[in-house]
């Protein structure tokens, strides 16, 4: 299973109009401290920014990342659905958000299938959203769907590396004895 920012830390944002050097700072160092593994020491360092500033999409995929370290999925669910409905242009988003409906109490693997399936056509060029739905469909023993969709992933990204990830990944576990000559 991939996620945003479960793999990398979100782009930190540069300085912009209505976003003064020091509230960069701060994200910035909120972002240090979650990749130390730190979640209060981010969740302290982004107190200190104003509510206008703590509404951007920027410091709300931090606060996002700090709930999923934490492992807080309801409230990381709530976070994730309201930055879709705010930013539905966001792939990050949408992965986000199944990604915290697949371990939010009540929702589960299907939900979070149903959401990222909702996601698949706006974002063409995307390989994560695919990969994902291959994911949720081993896991819920759909395995020739599961296909279908690590294929897709495949042609939007780089074979190579899907298929290296995917002989990596434990969600697809019921397909790595087929993965090594899947596309040689």
């Amino acid at each position: 299973m991939v996620t945003i920012h479960e793999d990398s830390s979100p782009y930190p944002p540069e300085p912009k109009p209505g976003i003064e050097t020091c509230d960069v700072f701060t994200l910035r160092s909120a972002m240090g401290w979650l990749e130390l593994g730190m979640p209060d020491e981010a969740r302290r360092e982004l107190q200190s920014l104003t509510p206008e500033i703590a509404q951007l999409p920027e410091v709300r995929g931090v606060q996002w990342s700090i709930l999923a370290k934490e492992e807080n999925w309801a409230e990381a669910e709530e976070l994730a659905r309201d930055q879709v409905s705010d930013q539905p242009d966001s792939a990050a988003n949408w992965i986000n958000w199944a990604y915290a409906l697949r371990r939010t109490e009540g929702c589960g693997i299907r939900m979070a299938y149903d959401t990222l399936r909702e996601a698949v056509d706006r974002f063409p060029k995307e390989s994560t959203i695919p990969y994902n739905l291959a994911c949720y469909c081993c896991r819920m023993e759909e395995v020739e769907e599961a296909w279908r969709w690590l294929d897709i992933a495949a042609k939007r990204s780089d074979h190579k590396t899907i298929r290296r990830m995917a002989l990596h990944d434990d969600d697809l576990n019921v397909i790595h004895d087929q993965l090594t000559d899947w596309g040689a």
